[in-house]
């Protein structure tokens, strides 16, 4: 009988602890162009949970398997692990113990990245770099306003708009994150009522030349309102679950919008600019630049029910990484 390995699935949309289930497949079979990844850690985003709520069902075909990112060693056509670590980006669901990927887009791991920092560098690290040195025409000195001051990507904000010269100014729901956030290197950092009655300009004696609204609604517009008429103004994720009123920002006070998917980046990116961008945050991690938090818990696949609870319970600082076994 041959053998069969863990992963997780889901075949309807819902409360991920209700829809997720466990179940054991047998060994993909890569095709020609392919490599077969055994995985060693897949760490849970919110990303990974938005689409199987059904924000996204117009484009998810089920079953699926949940996981975006990750960090695994190829394996033979037995499933032998032949030692050469990649990161689990682009291939299948990386909640399993065996996805595959397309051999152009594979992403090798240097020999002195360590696991956990390397299966968390693409969704997070990867969508900062890029808004920050590609989407944003951003120079030294610039102002740049971003919301959602709670959240993880909100520090690799801080540590990266530093490295290009960019003075970030952070808005959160409370003063909780204030001193991390300063410390990651934020230049302001102010809660979200402030925001309400004043704009930028009279707190800090400047406009935000762009903004980056992850939180959305009436949220987002205070953002937009303190961003000089032709900034920019970037949709990068939904914490409030209401959309911002687009016409208004776009017309009402001048800004040029967007709406960033990392999905789409990666469609049109080339072959070349997708290595260098993970070749340059492999550059930062070696230097010290870019910090990321070590596991605040790590979990086999077939305790993912506890692992849902301890991230919301807790909400640790740090990401909660699964693992085959």
């Amino acid at each position: 009988m041959l053998p069969t390995f863990p992963r997780l699935c889901f075949n309807r949309f819902g409360p991920p602890e209700q829809v997720i289930a466990l179940e054991h497949t047998a060994l993909p079979r890569p095709r020609s162009h392919q490599l077969l990844l055994q995985m060693r850690y897949a760490p849970i985003n919110p990303s990974d949970l938005i689409p199987i709520y059904g924000q996204y069902a117009h484009r998810i075909a089920l079953p699926q398997v949940p996981g975006y990112e990750g960090i695994g060693v190829v394996a033979d056509t037995r499933g032998q692990p032949t030692g050469r670590r990649a990161l689990a980006a682009l291939g299948d669901g990386s909640w399993q113990t065996f996805i595959t990927l397309d051999q152009d887009k594979v992403i090798w791991v240097p020999d002195d990245i360590d696991d956990a920092s390397a299966a968390q560098i693409y969704i997070n690290p990867l969508t900062c770099w890029v808004l920050l040195t590609q989407w944003l025409p951003l120079e030294t000195n610039d102002v740049l306003l971003i919301n959602g001051g709670g959240s993880a990507i909100s520090l690799l904000f801080c540590q990266l708009a530093t490295l290009r010269g960019i003075k970030l100014v952070v808005v959160g729901r409370n003063a909780s994150h204030r001193q991390a956030l300063l410390n990651a290197g934020a230049w302001r950092v102010f809660e979200e009522e402030l925001l309400q009655e004043y704009r930028l300009q009279q707190l800090t004696g400047h406009a935000a030349r762009a903004a980056i609204d992850c939180v959305g609604g009436e949220a987002g517009l205070n953002l937009a309102r303190s961003v000089s008429t032709n900034g920019d103004f970037v949709a990068l994720g939904l914490l409030g679950n209401q959309q911002v009123d687009w016409r208004h920002i776009a017309h009402q006070l001048g800004l040029r919008t967007s709406l960033f998917h990392l999905r789409k980046w990666n469609a049109e990116a080339t072959s070349a600019q997708w290595q260098a961008a993970f070749q340059q945050l492999f550059l930062l991690l070696r230097r010290g630049q870019l910090v990321l938090h070590p596991p605040a818990a790590i979990y086999p696949l077939r305790h993912y029910k506890l692992a849902l609870q301890y991230i919301a319970d807790s909400k640790p600082q740090g990401k909660v990484f699964f693992t085959p076994e």
